[in-house]
């Protein structure tokens, strides 16, 4: 009975038929059911292709050892705990890897695949360090736009705020001189705060 199942959908699958309608839940086997009984609710409205998938990730599960499923759900607990920011980052460089061409996609895989887990390790801390770096420059490049907005002027007003601020005529306000002067001691202020 199951071989005639099998061998019905199999020439659905070949004719057109069942991949423009999906395929019902019931005619997945009892494991896969199973697997899948979280998407029971909202299976018919699935695309065929998004079936398709779940089912071949359903049958990839069954395929693991207990030791491989418990570290997939310790990586999704991970992942649930990341801030939406991490997880955002997280899938923008999936999106680029996937980007990438084939053979370079394996390339990278074969070549992370060969390294031992101390250099793994190394490799994720430079990876980290990187990207601190990376954030801590765009906040340095916002914390000084922001102060360079609010310099105020020697009228104590600040210049270029404000839709309708005119332009001051020459010889009003701070001149240039003076204000390059109060960024360079500001500058060397901070320099000797960060020691």
């Amino acid at each position: 009975m199951r071989a005639g199942r099998f061998l019905c959908l199999l020439l659905l699958l070949a004719s057109g038929v069942a991949a423009a309608e999906g395929r019902p839940f019931e005619s997945l086997d009892p494991d896969t059911q199973a697997a899948l009984s979280r998407s029971r609710a909202e299976w018919d409205r699935l695309p065929a292709d998004r079936q398709d998938e779940l089912v071949r990730r359903a049958q990839q599960w069954r395929q693991l050892s207990p030791q491989q499923k418990q570290e997939l759900r310790q990586r999704y607990e991970r992942w649930k705990e990341l801030p939406p920011e991490k997880r955002q980052e997280l899938k923008q460089r999936y999106q680029q890897f996937q980007q990438l061409p084939p053979e370079k996609r394996e390339q990278l895989r074969e070549r992370w695949q060969s390294l031992s887990p101390d250099e793994r390790d190394a490799m994720r801390q430079r990876f980290k360090a990187e990207r601190e770096q990376a954030r801590d420059a765009q906040r340095e490049e916002k914390r000084q736009a922001r102060e360079q907005r609010r310099a105020p002027g020697a009228d104590g007003h600040q210049e270029g705020r404000g839709k309708n601020r005119e332009a001051r005529p020459e010889g009003q306000g701070e001149n240039s001189e003076n204000r390059q002067e109060r960024k360079e001691k500001r500058k060397k202020q901070k320099e000797r705060d960060r020691e």
